[in-house]
């Protein structure tokens, strides 16, 4: 009786082995997978990003421009306002 037991435990361990060796293999292979996907994703990402980045350096560019604008013409006008009144 004891015989068999041993025979059926070196049995289940193998079998235990054997599946998880697969299982090891078949995880390895999809995350391997999943890694790949991930990287191709990151990189359309950081294209995006690098798009957004350019657009957001126009517009600093056009908001600066009229800022500026802006502050030249008060100058102007608070300066025309003050030779009419002398």
């Amino acid at each position: 009786m004891s015989d068999v037991i041993v025979i059926v435990t070196e049995r289940f361990e193998r079998r235990l082995s054997d599946e998880t060796g697969k299982l090891r293999v078949e995880m390895a292979t999809e995350f391997g997978k999943v890694r790949a996907e991930m990287a191709a994703g990151f990189g359309s990402l950081r294209t995006e990003m690098a798009q957004l980045r350019a657009e957001m350096i126009e517009r600093n560019g056009e908001l600066l421009k009229w800022i500026l604008i802006f502050g030249i013409t008060q100058t102007a006008a608070v300066v025309g306002l003050v030779r009419l009144w002398r």
